[in-house]
């Protein structure tokens, strides 16, 4: 599943005169109508995959879910260096803010989102939770925030990284540089491409009819990733392949959209709309794509920026 970011034009072609080989939703589209149905993969609106490991149940997914923003935050404090003011890119509605400010006591946290109306569940998510004290959710751009330089010691993007422009995500890359104080960690869990040419057949049309409905521009090439952090001034890139950790929250995705079908039948919803429908087939192609190992996987990259 995914989180959000980037372009804040939502698209301005009217429904009667918009071509039937209709363009990729923008990312405002995409969440402003699939948000509600992300309550069928997490309890909690979380819009990410689950971090398996030993001693975490397999079939509770909303675990393996809260596991991966802990693997997170434990890149985020390699070292044994604490985080104080953490800026969350592509934050959604809030559910790993919450998480993580009940984890860390003295952690504060800025949540940035495209869509107000996301920034008000994540608000209201922190409340319920008791941390609300220590958060602040703003719509925002994540390429173009209004923080001042250096405002961070830590910055994380779950999920989110992917919705940048470009097979570098050099503009999310950029600002992520500028927001973080010199030593300052950023952690990225994300799928990534493993090569720069385009597979044949059957592969590139996985990867992008998921690309295009969860409104990914193109997933992030790895190397290409790697050359921006470096050029932004990251050092101590480490980027680790945890593909076979999410295969136990990968399976349930059948019987998750099995169930979302079922309750569309129940209350006559089929007439759910293009985008809602694209949601659905990239949700099941998802786990295709995630067989291509040799072209694709997903990673936890953690960078420093240079002190």
């Amino acid at each position: 599943m995914k989180t959000n970011a980037l372009t804040a034009t939502v698209d301005r072609v009217p429904a009667a005169t918009a071509p039937v080989a209709a363009a990729a939703p923008s990312v405002v589209t995409y969440y402003r109508e699939t948000t509600a149905d992300y309550r069928a993969w997490s309890r909690n609106l979380n819009m990410h995959f689950g971090y398996w490991r030993w001693g975490v149940s397999p079939f509770d997914r909303e675990r393996m879910i809260d596991e991966m923003t802990a693997q997170v935050l434990a890149r985020l404090e390699r070292g044994g260096g604490a985080v104080s003011r953490l800026a969350d890119l592509g934050c959604g509605a809030g559910a790993p803010a919450a998480f993580l400010l009940r984890a860390r006591p003295a952690l504060r946290l800025d949540g940035v989102t495209l869509l107000p109306e996301q920034a008000a569940l994540a608000r209201a998510g922190a409340a319920r939770a008791g941390v609300h004290d220590r958060a602040s959710f703003h719509a925002m751009d994540y390429t173009a925030t209004r923080f001042a330089d250096g405002a961070f010691d830590g910055a994380m993007a779950i999920e989110s990284a992917c919705h940048a422009p470009g097979a570098d995500k050099a503009a999310f890359v950029r600002e992520a540089a500028r927001l973080l104080a010199p030593g300052g960690r950023l952690v990225v869990a994300d799928g990534f491409l493993k090569s720069a040419g385009r597979p044949p057949g059957l592969a590139t049309w996985a990867i992008d009819q998921v690309a295009r409905n969860w409104a990914v521009p193109c997933f992030a090439n790895l190397d290409a990733f790697k050359r921006a952090l470096a050029a932004n001034g990251f050092t101590d890139v480490d980027a680790e392949e945890i593909s076979w950790r999410l295969v136990p929250s990968v399976a349930h995705i059948p019987f998750v959209t099995a169930r979302v079908l079922l309750r569309y039948l129940a209350r006559r919803e089929l007439r759910i709309g293009r985008v809602r429908w694209g949601h659905v087939l990239a949700s099941l192609l998802a786990p295709v794509v995630g067989l291509m190992r040799r072209r694709f996987g997903y990673f936890l990259i953690t960078a420093r920026k240079r002190g």
